[in-house]
């Protein structure tokens, strides 16, 4: 994938070029469908018990929890859908654990996801089980937009309720602890995802970029935070600059010429009005040398909602992004976020 930097300071005042980084969103599923599970990769079951004299007697092995990096695909709809699993070594299988998804941006992969964000040492510092979903041609589909998934009509919404429910079915999943985070196309996925399966999503903080649609009937209010670096190229942090224009003519992403005018604090005060917060004003309000937390905590479900907005940042705004370079945790603001939160 392409990634063109430009300087900070030029890049979000002038028209928002280059950067190739994705973003954009997602559809549903039918969960009665049957599957076919293919494991791609060689699974490592460091518990199997090898009989190295016949004549012994067999040791039976209880333990057939899989633990490790995987990655698996299944016909979906008509289409090939994949995803890799991460388990740390030291889960126990005895005790419920969190499930976290982190959705990869426009143009990039699972891998290059799992590879970047530091999510997976989340999950082994905090016991957790994180999957890095596979967007079809690297694009997920939110309704607007975008790339092959949207071309394709494909229903990814349904697709992560799918890995949801069979996540449980294999781990022993909590189910008041499950969280969605991703970048760019990823985050205004996981948004709409906040908005369509609210009922099986316990909460949302994602990177670089909002939520475009209207609020669905069956919403029902879940915490949500937005992290934004203050010099993104791409997803505005204003709303100067039609978002929208900049996918189409900048990035060659054909979304029927829409424009979305909207930005990094309009995305706040949109998810402050859907989780039906109190105040006019936020009345979270953190400081520090690289960035700051603002937001709304009096929301309806002990929902809340927040924009945390990185100072230096561009589009990457994860640790090792341009902008941030190691100055802004991410990844740890985002789980310290999401980890509080139970249904």
């Amino acid at each position: 994938m392409k990634k063109t930097t430009l300087l900070l300071a030029i890049v979000l005042l002038m028209a928002g070029t280059s950067g190739t980084y994705g973003y954009f969103f997602i559809d549903n599923v039918d969960e009665t469908e049957s599957v076919e599970l293919e494991v791609k990769e060689d699974e490592s079951d460091t518990n199997q018990t090898v009989e190295e004299n016949p004549e012994d007697s067999p040791v039976e092995n209880n333990d057939t929890f899989f633990r490790g990096l995987r990655e698996e695909c299944m016909d979906h709809e008509g289409f090939e859908r994949c995803w890799l699993t991460y388990v740390p070594d030291s889960t126990d299988e005895t005790i419920s654990v969190p499930l976290l998804l982190d959705l990869h941006g426009f143009g990039v992969n699972s891998h290059n996801q799992m590879n970047h964000t530091g999510m997976d040492k989340i999950a082994e510092e905090n016991n957790a089980i994180v999957l890095f979903p596979q967007g079809y041609g690297d694009s997920w589909n939110f309704g607007i937009c975008c790339g092959d998934s949207k071309d394709n009509d494909i229903n990814d919404v349904n697709f992560i309720r799918f890995l949801i429910s069979h996540s449980q079915e294999e781990f022993p999943i909590d189910s008041n602890r499950v969280y969605l985070t991703g970048w760019s196309n990823g985050c205004a996925m996981s948004q709409a995802l906040a908005n369509e399966a609210s009922d099986v999503i316990t909460a949302v903080a994602c990177v670089a970029m909002y939520f475009i649609g209207d609020k669905s009937s069956s919403y029902s209010p879940i915490p949500v935070m937005e992290v934004h670096g203050l010099f993104d190229e791409i997803a505005h942090y204003s709303n100067l600059m039609a978002t929208g224009i900049v996918f189409d003519y900048v990035l060659g992403v054909s979304d029927g010429g829409a424009s979305w005018n909207t930005g990094a604090l309009q995305n706040l005060n949109l998810w402050k009005q859907m989780n039906e917060c109190s105040g006019t004003i936020p009345d979270r309000n953190e400081e520090s040398l690289y960035y700051n937390i603002q937001g709304f905590t009096d929301c309806t479900n002990g929902a809340e909602v927040a924009l945390v907005t990185i100072y230096a940042g561009t589009h990457d705004a994860y640790s090792g992004g341009l902008g941030n370079g190691g100055t802004v945790d991410t990844a740890q603001i985002i789980w310290n976020f999401l980890s509080k939160h139970s249904k």
